[in-house]
């Protein structure tokens, strides 16, 4: 493998830049450690990289997916060479060998000399010529070699008398290698390390890495803009005058044919060339990562690595179109002005898709986001229209358009007046399964609503009257992205906006779903808050219950109180109030007129009249009304009317609302 080694000092920390569409670029790939990576390299399906504190990552599956590996070691590495789907060595500090046979799933310790041992001289890279034979190098002009696939390893001749460190090495044949270091060091050896040749590199500055394409073509690159070429192998070498370089430390280059290759820099430059080097352009970047290593397999597959564990892959291909580009309703007559489109999920063979872009025949092309659906937020007058979805991987690649052609006639024709709020809660307790709900208006029409997160289809949500609501967990603390899509008898749909959902840990006080208060100190008055009890829900909020009266209609005694401190108490945030709990023989009333049940997830739907209160409720109905301060009106939500008594059931009601956590 042709291998750069870099210092930390010399990785500069990256600025964010806007996203952008270009042809092909460097790509996020994986982030499957949080510890830097110094190296990697990839043959087959197999990619392996390297890092501090004996960190090993390997992917069989051309980076799609990564795993640990067992190195079994703390040292740091700074090079791996994998030689083949199952065979890979890598080298670290303190002479460090280790080996796999199974792909980076399992390693085992490479035998090197005892005086390696002893001095503990650190191994920059190692090159394997063929699967059982390689050059390891490192400090102090340290060369090692084996012959049997990296299992034990024998001193060769230093290079320079061991004055300079060597931080590269590439092996064309078992016989021949060049290495180069410090202090513009290149040399060559034709004899198997037995004996070395200095070659004249013109450069002072150290050298950090060197690719040689077969026994003649080679490229060496190093700090203050330092790259040379040489076409005779390494008789003579060429600095090259490449202005992006400047001043920048070239900390990897790699050719994978003898007109093409790349490099980039500790500062963040990226350039690629197919011309045997006489142009370089520049390699475009959704960001500017720092790289510690990169490899061109290639000039399709080039790989990178850096800081907290990132794995980069340049994209050089389109995605694949989106399938299944649908619009809601009738293609040639849509009832509403402001369309919903849906599709399928597009794929990309060397990455992913990172978003995609919605055009509309007329209109500015949006950046939709990543995914699969998309409600188009201003109104479009009544025409006829041609929509293009195009998808956007991560390195910039646009795949071809699917099309659709469609006609807005919403001049009245539509009977889609169905509306959908905004998802509540918008808080969580990680692990807990929350019930998020949200409110239809107008909803006669709706048959069936789904619940996306992160702009997936995440499931589909059971339609109560008024209401729509499912169950759904969070295993990772952090904040995600939840909005409800339904669609009416018509194949309409209407979205709700999209809010952010937070998730965090429960607290160390209380479960959620207990009965908490704060503990009483000294005199205690009537309104003191230490008498207030709370619900303390799955959403992580405490919930105080307006009257002992709401209590009830949840909780027959108080054995399961929770008494917290106030310190603890105060740690937990206050959420809306509780409600009352649907019930045969409750009805609600405030200050106005209008008499109310409780319905599915504790939403009022205001009666139409005695009559159809007593055929609800008894023709005693009136004894059922509670009433309730205006105060806390605005902690419920209101309903449709009950215009009948086959519109209402309270036990219905009362099943679906099992817990507190559903009126939320």
């Amino acid at each position: 493998m042709q291998r750069t080694w870099l210092l930390h000092a010399l990785i500069i920390a990256s600025l964010a830049l806007p996203n952008l569409t270009h042809a092909a670029g460097w790509a996020y790939l994986d982030e499957p450690t949080s510890r830097t990576l110094n190296a990697i390299d990839a043959s087959g399906d197999t990619v392996i990289a390297v890092g501090s504190s004996g960190t090993v990552v390997y992917s069989d599956d051309s980076g799609r997916t990564w795993d640990d590996g067992d190195s079994n070691i703390t040292s740091t590495l700074y090079d791996v060479d994998v030689i083949n789907e199952d065979d890979a060595v890598a080298v670290g500090s303190n002479g460090t060998v280790i080996v796999t046979d199974d792909g980076g799933r399992t390693w085992d310790d490479g035998s090197v000399p005892n005086d390696v041992e002893d001095t503990g001289y650190d191994l920059y890279a190692v090159s394997m010529a063929t699967s059982a034979v390689g050059y390891a190098v490192g400090e102090h002009g340290l060369v090692l070699r084996t012959l049997n696939y990296g299992s034990s390893w024998t001193d060769v001749e230093e290079v320079n008398d061991g004055e300079d460190a060597l931080f590269d090495v590439v092996a064309s044949t078992a016989s021949t290698a060049w290495v180069v270091g410090e202090g513009g060091l290149i040399a060559k050896t034709s004899a198997a390390g037995t004996s070395w040749t200095e070659e004249t590199s013109h450069v002072t500055g150290n050298l950090r890495s060197v690719s040689f394409t077969g026994s003649s073509d080679g490229w060496v690159g190093g700090d203050d803009g330092a790259l040379i070429r040489t076409t005779n192998g390494g008789t003579t070498w060429t600095e090259q005058d490449v202005d992006e370089l400047d001043d920048e430390t070239v900390i990897a280059v790699s050719f994978y044919e003898n007109d093409g290759g790349m490099l980039v820099t500790a500062e963040g430059t990226y350039l690629e060339t197919d011309d045997e080097g006489d142009t370089w352009d520049n390699v475009d970047s959704y960001d500017s990562p720092s790289f510690s290593d990169a490899i061109a397999v290639s000039s399709s597959e080039w790989w990178a690595v850096g800081e907290g564990g990132t794995v980069y892959r340049y994209d050089a291909s389109s995605p694949d179109r989106p399938d299944d580009f649908e619009v809601s309703g009738d293609d040639e007559d849509i009832g509403t002005s402001t369309p919903s489109f849906t599709w399928d999920k597009a794929n990309d063979d060397e990455t992913s898709i990172d978003h995609y872009l919605l055009k509309i025949s007329g209109e500015s092309t949006r950046d939709v986001g990543n995914v699969t659906s998309y409600t188009w937020p201003s109104s479009l007058d009544d025409d006829d229209y041609t929509a293009s979805l195009y998808a956007v991987d991560a390195g910039g690649n646009e795949s071809s358009a699917a099309s659709l052609d469609f006609t807005i006639h919403a001049d009245g024709s539509s009977t889609n007046d169905a509306d959908v709020s905004t998802v509540t809660p918008t808080t969580a307790v990680r692990s807990q399964t929350v019930t998020f709900s949200v409110r239809l208006s107008d909803s006669d029409s709706i048959v069936s609503c789904d619940l996306y997160l992160d702009g997936e289809r995440e499931k589909s949500m059971t339609v109560k009257t008024d209401v729509a609501y499912v169950g759904e967990s969070f295993s990772s603390n952090g904040t995600y992205n939840l909005y409800v899509q339904c669609e009416d008898d018509n194949g309409d749909r209407v979205s709700g906006n999209e809010v952010t959902v937070t998730v965090a840990s429960s607290s160390s006080h209380a479960d959620p779903g207990d009965i908490i208060k704060m503990a009483c100190e000294g005199n205690v008055y009537v309104n003191d808050p230490c008498t207030a009890v709370y619900y303390y829900g799955k959403d992580g909020k405490r919930h105080a219950f307006p009257n002992e009266d709401v209590f009830k209609s949840w909780f027959s005694d108080y054995d399961d109180l929770v008494v917290l401190s106030s310190d603890a108490m105060a740690e937990i945030s206050l959420g809306r109030n509780v409600v009352y709990r649907p019930e045969e023989d409750l009805l609600v009333k405030f200050s106005t007129n209008s008499v109310y049940a409780v319905s599915y997830l504790g939403v009022l739907r205001p009666i139409v009249g005695a009559e159809i209160a007593s055929a609800i409720n008894g023709s005693d109905w009136v004894s059922d009304i509670r009433i309730v301060n205006d105060v806390f009106y605005g902690n419920y939500r209101i309903g449709s009317n009950i215009e009948s008594s086959s519109d209402y059931s309270a036990s219905s009601a009362r099943s679906v609302t099992s817990s507190i956590d559903a009126t939320f």
